[in-house]
């Protein structure tokens, strides 16, 4: 009885905010979403850019707009009853007066109302993929500082998906989430680097018996230690953000 009585006040705690941020919730001005035909290993475009007043989100599955909607890696996104192979393409614009930074906000609001998602927040124990500079020091060339970022993919001849990213170390979880599931590490970076960089990953097709999701990660580290940056696994607690509801099928535009 204690306990239950020392857990009420964190529990109201946790909800009140709740009704707070219905009232006040960010949203943008027009948002369109439709289906992508994309399939992994394709021509179809994939990227996330924030220009101006204009978002654009091509090819991304559900799954890769939470990460980008909560700020959280594949493994702290449990959404494994709600699973799926849609991808989408999204085309949004700003409110007067928004930054970009509040673009994920503005996400979680259209997750809400067009995709009816429902969820809870739970710490967990995950592995963690902690990022530092290898001996030999960082290989690739540091970009100028005004260098805009950019997200691309391609298919080589030879059937490889080539996905080719500039932007800084962080970023590198970007790279994770075109594919992402919940087998995809949480990148931490204890680089000190702080340039920006062209980071180019080619993934193979997968062998039969292979997911495209272990190519993915084979790939990733291969990237990793060719730009003379090595990756640790760790055991670490973080939130997860847990779906207890998601349409798949949004509400009409």
């Amino acid at each position: 009885m204690k306990g239950m009585l020392a857990a009420a006040p964190y529990v109201l705690l946790l909800c009140a905010p709740a009704a707070a941020d219905a009232r006040s919730r960010l949203a943008f001005e027009v948002v369109s979403i439709k289906l992508a035909p994309f399939t992994p290993g394709n021509l179809d475009p994939v990227g996330y850019r924030i220009d101006g007043g204009r978002v654009q989100i091509l090819g991304y599955p559900l799954a890769a707009i939470m990460m980008r909607a909560f700020r959280v890696s594949p493994r702290q996104v449990d959404m494994r009853n709600f699973a799926g192979d849609e991808y989408y393409d999204i085309e949004a614009t700003l409110p007067a007066g928004a930054s970009a930074e509040q673009v994920p906000e503005m996400l979680q609001t259209m997750l809400s109302e067009r995709f009816e998602l429902a969820y809870h927040r739970e710490i967990r124990e995950s592995k963690t993929a902690v990022l530092t500079v290898g001996k030999s020091g960082m290989k690739l060339p540091r970009q100028p500082d005004d260098t805009k970022v950019s997200n691309t993919a391609s298919v080589l001849a030879d059937g490889t998906l080539r996905r080719t990213l500039t932007g800084n170390v962080a970023s590198l979880s970007r790279v994770m989430s075109g594919g992402a599931t919940n087998g995809a590490l949480r990148i931490v970076d204890q680089t000190g680097l702080d340039g920006i960089y062209t980071w180019v990953l080619d993934v193979l097709q997968p062998p039969s018996g292979t997911s495209y999701q272990d190519a993915l990660q084979e790939a990733f580290k291969a990237m990793i230690e060719t730009a003379g940056l090595k990756m640790e696994t760790r055991k670490a607690a973080t939130e997860t953000i847990v779906v207890d509801h998601l349409e798949r099928k949004p509400t009409e535009n």
